[in-house]
């Protein structure tokens, strides 16, 4: 392999993945740690050194990536990334053990790995799409990764509860994942007006190193932009001064930057942005407040917010489906009413789900309530709802916001699915009858769904900490009907609710 690179997502970094992986992919470890110390360090610098396949490296304070490549006559990507990141494994866990054993030395240590691969992009989606997802799934599933230091912890789970028997405080707590509006990132940038002269861009950008590039205003609105590099190579040509050193900045600059409004979430314009042209894929991004231009930020800044919100929220999602926990649901029901704009919210949960645990085990129970959250996703897909969200409130609760014009439609088909999927889960068992709470025998043929379809319609006075109660009235209706259903109501009240089944 070659000399490994340094640098994460910028252009040498790019063309060397892309010289990589018509071998047949690439693929990236994400390493963490949570509690640094000389040990970890140690082991990490070993490691690096003994990984023939490794072609590029970067550290971002705590945080660390490291992409592979395969040559022609190598095992797949997947398998390879997968022995490289057990080899790291064993590293750690033996310095882990070491340090154990000698008293008065630091014992912990906590690192979560992640890994994922990629291959060249189908026609439709650049490279840098395809890698930046590469990154973010990695980071991502980090979080689901057992922290190697906390293997001294007895750990349970069971249903998505994880219950730690020793030492509780020794993990990190919880970060809360939050989204972020894109005018957080907005810093002061250069402003020069349509009529002036290419010079007088060209004397910023060599009396100001610091000088990205500079945001071409009409009456304080973004018409367009040039960046340093773009300038530097035009100039830099063989006619380049005589042609454009005196001509007005507008001639040269680039008319269709991504202006953004300062409301947008930080995530909603990273997609907006990785999606450009390569060309302009480095540009700055322009921030506006009510169509005035208020700032820009630097895709270095967006991708570092995206990995702090990524971190954080998987972090704080339930360990068994990686949903959002009840911080992020929450946080997510009161932007919506700030917003004061209609939503639905779906209440979602299983009936004689305890029957099912005692009855088939709690390693089926989990299935079940994963089962429970891919549908939650496959059918919100299938509506095409991109600004839905789905939260895991714990246990077999789960939490839908939606539109709502389809928030119905939506939960018929729901029970559709769910009455046709969750037969798989009896193993060919027959079950006429099931067990409630208090030991009773119920002629009922398995376990069911329950729906609470709360409307708001962005008018009615609304606090987050309203809805559990509200929905609390309309599960209980749910559930005192049979199978599965879902019941209805306005928030107004919640006196007119009506049942579908």
């Amino acid at each position: 392999m070659d000399e490994v690179g340094v640098g994460l997502f910028n252009r040498d970094m790019v063309r060397s993945i892309k010289q990589h992986w018509h071998d047949g992919g690439i693929g990236v470890i994400y390493v963490r740690f949570r509690i640094g110390n000389a040990a970890s360090e140690s082991v990490l610098q070993l490691w690096e050194s003994e990984e023939p396949r490794m072609a590029w490296r970067q550290r971002l304070e705590w945080e660390n990536f490291y992409l592979f490549a395969r040559q022609p006559k190598d095992e797949p990507i997947d398998k390879l990334i997968e022995k490289a990141q057990e080899r790291l494994n064993s590293k750690l866990r033996a310095a882990w053990a070491k340090a154990a054993s000698k008293p008065g030395e630091d014992k912990d240590v906590e690192v979560s790995l992640g890994s994922a691969v990629a291959f060249p992009p189908a026609t439709g989606r650049s490279s840098e799409t395809v890698i930046f997802r590469m990154l973010m799934d990695a980071m991502e599933q980090s979080a689901y990764n057992l922290p190697i230091g906390t293997e001294h912890h007895e750990i349970g789970r069971q249903n998505g509860d994880m219950r730690k028997a020793i030492e509780p405080q020794t993990i990190e707590p919880q970060l809360q994942g939050k989204s972020v509006r894109i005018g957080t990132l907005a810093v002061p940038f250069p402003i020069f007006p349509a009529r002036a002269r290419v010079s007088e861009v060209a004397y910023l950008f060599d009396t100001n190193a610091k000088a990205q590039g500079a945001v071409i205003v009409d009456q304080g609105r973004p018409i367009g932009i040039l960046m340093k590099e773009k300038l530097h190579q035009m100039l830099a040509g063989q006619f380049g001064l005589p042609l454009y050193w005196n001509r007005p900045v507008d001639r040269i600059m680039n008319n269709q930057p991504l202006i953004v409004d300062e409301q947008l979430p930080v995530e909603y314009v990273s997609q907006l942005a990785m999606a450009r042209d390569f060309s302009q894929l480095y540009d700055v991004v322009l921030i506006t407040k009510e169509g005035q231009m208020a700032g820009a930020a630097s895709i270095r800044s967006i991708l570092e917010c995206i990995t702090t919100l990524r971190t954080e929220a998987a972090r704080t999602a339930n360990p068994l489906t990686g949903l959002p926990g009840n911080e992020e649901i929450q946080h997510e029901l009161q932007q919506r009413i700030t917003l004061k704009k209609p939503f639905a919210v779906i209440y979602a949960d299983l009936d004689y789900f305890k029957w099912y645990n005692d009855f088939f085990g709690f390693g089926l129970g989990d299935d079940l309530i994963r089962y429970v959250a891919d549908l939650l996703r496959r059918e919100r897909e299938r509506f095409d709802g991109n600004g839905d969200f789905i939260g895991h409130i714990g246990g077999d609760d789960f939490i839908a916001v939606t539109g709502t014009e389809y928030a119905e439609l939506l939960c018929q088909t729901l029970i559709e699915r769910f009455d046709e999927g969750i037969k798989a889960f009896y193993g060919g068992v027959e079950v006429t009858t099931v067990e409630d709470r208090h030991g009773n025998l119920v002629e009922q043929e398995g376990v069911t769904l329950s729906l609470s379809l709360m409307l708001w319609d962005g008018e009615v006075p609304l606090a987050a900490e309203d809805i559990p109660r509200l929905a609390a009235k309309l599960k209980k209706q749910a559930k005192a009907r049979k199978g599965s259903v879902y019941v209805m109501d306005q928030i107004i009240g919640m006196h007119h609710g009506e049942e579908r089944k």
